[in-house]
């Protein structure tokens, strides 16, 4: 293939690539699809925003992204080399999109495309690396990482050039960078799993991916995620007050909430809370982006809360004290089972900074631990 023409297929085939149907999609629906779920712009996303029907249209769009360029090069008789070097700058274009300022998907869908033409072979390969990784997991991105993996072994056995071959490899570990954040999840055991149907995440589940996901993407992006109801059990679609904490081992290193509401929605409480218990708790320094993978997250519902008249009142293992002083300090000391009511009342009282002799005002709260 002619220099000019091979460089005039790159270009296109970036452009191609670059065209962010997710985030279109999306956008025709009323969604900013980067700031619910993952925020990614690609079909798992999408899927899981917008449903099933809408992320496989975009999957098979962002497929097309790399198919369509790499085709027209292989059906003018390109070699194996200028072929794959198309379908590389269409994956590119999708993941440094730069109508996207340079950020994108991951890559997957459209490499699909580019090898269904470059090479199906390698894709009768690689795929039931992908679906198998899939089914046992449910996680969408293991097989993902792990079909990027397979690709360039998958190449060379199926008797592409080591230059195509070393290509692929570049292209794969692009890919896997891409998917950086998603291998931390997994290595916690945190990566949300896909479901064939739209349902509702459990309480649990989705409050706790609400916490890290929050406080996440404030550390590394310094962006507040927008909560997708659509996706969240009722309960947290509806107002009412929470308190988020942040553990490391059994050490609290970050501890925020209200007794009273101040955002729409429970949904919303716990995205406000938990980026202030990291980034804002008085007593603790806010949290950097390597403490990132050891941070516990614990997220109380409160259920109510009444004056304490006696500490008897008290049951550890699921009431906490909220102890007010002088209009001007206020602090939660969590359940905490392995307490008594007066060592509770005490940490309340010394991390409110309440001189001894004084009466604070104290609330004894009930609260639903998810975590």
């Amino acid at each position: 293939m002619a220099f000019e023409a091979l460089l005039l297929a790159l270009v296109a085939a970036f452009w191609v690539g670059a065209l962010p149907f997710g985030f279109w999609v999306a956008r025709l629906h009323g969604v900013d699809i980067r700031k619910v779920g993952s925020g990614n712009i690609g079909a798992t996303n999408v899927f899981r925003v917008l449903g099933a029907k809408w992320g496989l249209t975009v999957l098979v769009l962002d497929a097309l992204k790399g198919w369509l360029p790499t085709w027209v090069v292989v059906r003018s008789g390109a070699d194996d080399v200028s072929a794959i070097l198309v379908g590389v700058a269409a994956i590119l274009g999708h993941t440094f999109s730069p109508l996207m300022g340079f950020r994108g998907g991951k890559g997957i869908a459209t490499g699909l495309g580019a090898l269904l033409a470059a090479s199906p072979l390698t894709i009768a390969i690689a795929f039931p690396v992908w679906l198998v990784a899939f089914l046992a997991t449910r996680w969408v991105s293991l097989g993902s990482i792990l079909a990027a993996a397979t690709v360039p072994i998958a190449a060379y056995f199926v008797g592409h050039s080591l230059p195509a071959v070393g290509i692929l490899a570049a292209a794969a570990v692009v890919v896997i960078w891409k998917h950086r954040a998603n291998i931390r999840r997994i290595l916690r055991g945190t990566e949300p799993k896909l479901q064939w149907r739209n349902s509702r995440a459990n309480l649990e589940q989705a409050c706790l991916q609400l916490a890290r996901t929050a406080v996440e993407r404030m550390v590394l992006e310094g962006t507040r995620i927008e909560p997708d109801l659509s996706q969240l059990p009722d309960l947290l679609r509806e107002p009412g007050s929470v308190f988020v904490a942040l553990y490391q081992g059994e050490q609290l290193r970050g501890l925020m909430g209200s007794l009273v509401p101040q955002q729409p929605t429970r949904a919303h409480e716990i995205v406000y809370h938990a980026t202030r218990a990291a980034l804002l708790d008085p007593y603790h320094p806010p949290v950097d982006a390597a403490e990132l993978p050891t941070l516990k997250y614990v997220v109380y519902l409160v259920e109510s809360y009444e004056p304490l008249r006696d500490l008897e009142q008290v049951d550890p293992a699921h009431d906490g004290l909220w102890v007010e002083w002088q209009g001007k300090h206020a602090v939660l000391a969590p359940p905490a089972p392995n307490r008594s009511p007066q060592d509770q009342m005490y940490y309340a009282m010394t991390r409110c900074g309440v001189p001894r002799g004084e009466r604070p005002v104290v609330y004894r709260v009930r609260l639903n631990r998810i975590g």
